[in-house]
């Protein structure tokens, strides 16, 4: 089955805005990190079963509030070692501020995540579970869904509803104070690593749990599939929709040869990605700058019926 090191390194590598970012350094310190006092100081550790991990928020860290911070792999009894990133006084006191996780007013530890993370927004509920997942995270095994560990019940509870939102079945297992929120059935660990940014590793489960004839994992494939086509289709024809609208209020005006061209390519391939879009211009380009010029053409032309006094498009 899939090693946790494959999916930790693949979800490093996701691209984050900096709001996600903000949002997946505080799921991770607060699933990861430990409070303590050394040498009359304040001390803010959290300790890591991936390197990748514990690099990816040193370095998010770092970028996001500009706080240095110490990272060392501790021998362990376990097979793999640990990694221990240390936080210490007024930065340690600055990241909990930072991050939220520091209650103001009451100058406790909020116990679940900061108020902040909305897990209701589809966005965010992936951001909360791949955040989780590199904090403490346990790869999906034959008979047993991909896990997060975790200490309190707020913030198993906060999982279970990001799940929720993103459509995967979770459980809360309990065992003493450590309580774990566990993807059931465990096919569903395919939709769920597909979603937050795992695809490759999505990919693998997938084939060892079809291997296995797994009627479950074949219907979640499957979803993913028409749901990804129909999510396609769908863009490609609201796009197209708002070039041929946009095109007929400018019918007459100066348009630049640039927006033009974004255009007509959008409604010559219509099923086509913005990256094949971007190869098929000459000179080729990058997806953003074919979506970027896509979307001033439109600007373009609602500016243009506004001035006219008709009002706003439907598209």
């Amino acid at each position: 089955m899939l090693k946790g090191n494959e999916i930790y390194k693949e979800l490093a590598e996701v691209s984050l805005s900096p709001s996600m970012r903000e949002i997946q350094i505080a799921v991770m310190l607060r699933l990861a990190m430990r409070i303590g006092v050394l040498g009359g100081k304040l001390l803010l550790e959290c300790t890591f079963r991936s390197h990748t991990a514990a690099e990816w928020l040193k370095d998010a860290v770092e970028e996001a509030y500009s706080l240095p911070s110490e990272l060392k792999k501790e021998p362990s009894q376990a097979a793999s070692p640990s990694f221990h990133l240390s936080f210490r006084s007024i930065e340690a006191k600055k990241l909990l501020l930072f991050s939220r996780l520091l209650d103001v007013k009451t100058k406790r530890i909020v116990p679940s995540f900061p108020a902040f993370v909305d897990v209701s927004s589809i966005p965010v509920a992936k951001t909360v579970w791949r955040g989780a997942f590199l904090a403490r995270g346990e790869a999906p095994t034959e008979k047993s869904g991909a896990k997060i560990y975790c200490s309190f019940p707020e913030l198993a509870s906060q999982l279970e509803e990001a799940a929720s939102t993103l459509g995967v079945g979770v459980q809360i297992n309990s065992r003493g104070r450590h309580k774990s929120v566990e993807v059931a059935p465990p096919a569903q660990s395919v939709k769920l690593l597909n979603l937050i940014g795992a695809r490759e590793c999505a990919k693998r489960a997938s084939e060892v749990y079809e291997r296995r004839g797994d009627a479950e994992a074949r219907h979640v494939v499957t979803q993913l599939f028409e749901a990804n086509r129909k999510r396609s289709f769908e863009a490609s024809h609201n796009a197209c929709e708002r070039i041929r609208w946009a095109f007929h209020v400018l019918e007459g005006r100066q348009i630049k040869p640039e927006l033009r061209m974004a255009g007509e390519l959008r409604l010559a391939h219509p099923t086509a990605s913005l990256s094949e879009l971007g190869n098929l211009a000459d000179p080729p380009i990058s997806k953003d700058a074919v979506a970027g010029r896509m979307r001033r053409l439109y600007r373009m032309a609602l500016d243009a019926e506004q001035a006219k006094g008709e009002g706003r498009s439907k598209y």
